[in-house]
This record gives structure tokens, sequence and C-alpha cells, in this order.
């Protein structure tokens, strides 16, 4: 039977700094513990991954510990010194609380299962080999662009050629599309989307919008490789660019959804009927499209700096529409877009969500985005 010594010894290893943040998101504070990982202090949400894995765990304040077991936990700074020691710098993270499930399970099987962050050779999936450049081919299942429909299609990716390709048919001469690498944004949309877990969003200017392709593997594994082959080439070109290594490590490669939902939202009038619009903000805009999972956005608005951008809840003085839901007005210097949430608690998330954007400061990289581009709706 545990005693209070082993008890209050995990507890003591747990309060440590390098203890403390979980050693996959890194958030704190930490709940779980796991010997099969070496002995690493976890968040919940990765220990369901840990679980998942196949990697036992323990809580610490409530589960029953003995001194072997406390002995034998090496914590998370010595185990990262092992198994994340070639850990390339573009490879993705899971991040806390919310984020796509196969991103944080892949991560911890790719580090404890695999020890893929040990010996880039074993990266070859998704991380160049020398300095001849990364390329990357093989079939994904896309979404048609007027259908629900999947079918597979040829991908290519080059950093070399900076450019991601598909083809309708292996073999084809002319690509269907291709996206410079540049300009490319891949986001894994999380939980069983559209039918498929692994489902990733590739996001790219097309003329004056903003064109998704909608794509998914059905090996969790590849698909999460593809996701951080992109990354890498956008990592690898921004360092051919002359960024310094501080600059580097600052550098956002990809973006996630800050916040998704279903709104309503009035024209630029404010006197046309209501229309739901499937939203969502990703860096520093706001989109919005007629149908989920649509391959062209209905609007982008771009989030300047203040004073000029604001948001605020209700509507405008002058707002002459009937109100519906829980009113929110965006005001930029063009003209405020008026939207309306199903909750007031979705309302105050929208609202807490553009207001951190709003104060934080834009990058460079974002200026290169600071276009609105809108239509009518």
């Amino acid at each position: 039977m545990a005693t209070a010594g082993p008890i209050s010894a995990i507890r003591s290893l747990a309060e440590r700094p390098e203890n403390s943040r979980c050693a996959e998101c890194l958030v704190s504070p930490t709940t779980v513990a796991s010997l099969d990982t070496g002995g690493t202090f976890a968040c919940n949400a990765c220990a369901i991954a840990y679980r998942k894995a196949g990697l036992r765990t323990k809580s610490i304040e409530r589960d029953r510990w003995q001194e072997a077991e406390v002995a034998a936990m090496q914590g998370n700074l010595a185990v990262a010194q092992q198994l994340e020691r070639n850990l390339p710098a573009f490879y993705r993270r899971p991040l806390p609380h919310a984020d796509a499930d196969v991103i944080r399970q892949q991560f911890v099987l790719a580090k404890y299962k695999r020890k893929e962050f040990t010996d880039p050779a074993m990266q070859v999936a998704y991380h160049r080999l020398g300095g001849g450049g990364f390329s990357k081919e093989g079939a994904l299942m896309k979404r048609l662009k007027d259908s629900d429909k999947y079918l597979p299609r040829h991908f290519e990716l080059s950093e070399k050629n900076n450019y991601l390709r598909y083809f309708v048919k292996d073999g084809q001469r002319e690509a269907k599309n291709t996206i410079p690498i540049d300009q490319v944004n891949v986001t894994m949309l999380g939980s069983a989307v559209d039918g498929h877990p692994n489902l990733m969003q590739i996001m790219f200017p097309q003329g004056s919008r903003t064109r998704s392709l909608y794509v998914y593997h059905d090996e969790d594994q590849e698909i999460i490789n593809w996701y951080n082959a992109v990354r890498g080439c956008k990592y690898y070109r921004y360092q051919m660019s002359l960024l310094s290594a501080d600059e580097l490590r600052q550098l956002t490669l990809t973006y996630d959804f800050i916040i998704c939902d279903w709104l309503c939202k009035t024209g630029p009038n404010q006197t046309e009927a209501w229309k739901r619009r499937w939203c969502f903000l990703l860096r520093r805009s706001i989109f919005y499209f007629t149908n989920f999972m649509e391959p062209l956005a209905k609007g982008e608005i771009w989030l300047g700096e203040r004073p000029g951008f604001s948001v605020e809840s209700g509507a405008p003085a002058n707002f002459k529409k009937k109100p519906v839901g829980h009113i929110f007005t965006l005001r930029t210097p063009d003209r405020d877009y008026v939207f309306s949430a199903e909750t007031q608690d979705a309302c105050r998330r929208w609202i807490y969500a553009i207001d951190e954007v709003l104060d934080s400061q834009p990058t460079p990289q974002d200026f290169l985005y600071s276009k609105t581009r809108s239509n009518s709706a």
C-alpha cells in the first residue's frame, strides 16, 4: 500500500517547472503521469492520447504510487532530451486544450512508439535529408468542387520548385491546380468532419477570393506526414530568405481556426435579410461561406488594428433590421458588419476571440494578407 512518502514525492516532482507543463502540448498544470513513456507528466487531453497508444497513465492526485514507481520517473526534460533530440523545428506539436485528435495522437505515436524524433532518417516522409530540397507525391482523396463526393487525386509537393499541385489522373501532363507553397495554409479539421476524422483543409488565394481544397487519407499517419511536409517546405523556403534563427522561431507556418460556427449576417446596407453563414476566424481574417465546406469563401474580413477596428455586443444605433439571436457588431474603416449568434455564450466567445486578435500586433506575414475581400451576403 502506498504511503505518504511516495504520494508527497510524486507531487513534488509534478511541481517542478519542467514537469508542471505537459510533455506534449506544454499546457499547465499536469494532472497525470506515465511510466510507459519513460516517466513524463501530461495534461488530461494528452493522457487520452497516451492511453489510445497503449501507454498506461496514473493520476498524480488520485492514484496510489509506490516508491519504485516514483524513482523510475525520469521527468519531462530528461525524456525530451532522449526522444525529441531531433524533433524538426517545423513539426507541429499538439496545441493546449482543443486540437485535432489526429495531430495529438500522431505526435504521441511518433515520439514514443515509432521514435521518429531520435533519428532524421526516420523522417523521410516529411523531412528532407541533405540540401537537395524536399519533395513528396502520392494519392489523397479530394472532395469534388461541386459535389460532396471524394475521388483520388495525385498530389505533388516540391520545396525546390515552390509548389503544391494535383492531377486528376496519374501520368497527366497538366496539373489541375498549382499553388505556390508560400501561399498555402493547411488546417486539420479535427473531429469527424464530413465523416472523415483526418480531413485536411488546404487554403490559398485565388484571384480576389480564397479557395479551399478538402482532402483526406485513410491512414492517419500519412495525412499527418502530408501536413508536416507542407510545413517543412514552408520552413525551409523561409530559411532561404535569410531570416535569422530568432525570426524563424517566431514564424507561424500554418494557422488553425481560432473559432468557427454558424452565424447569421446582414448585407452592407443592414437592411437585407438575415442569411446563415458558416464562419471561421483564422489568422487575422473572418471567412464566411454560404454552405459548409464550400470551395470558395463568400467573403473575407481583414482585422486590422485599433482604433480603426473594434467589436462590440449589440447592433449599431441606426440598425433597422429586427434583431435575431444574439447580435455583435464588427466595426471596420469601410463598414460595420452585423452578426448574430444562436446563443449568448457563442456571441461572447466570438467577441472575445476578435478582441484577442485586435489586441495583438500584426506581423509582416499578416500584412501580406491585409486586403478585405468581401461580397455582399
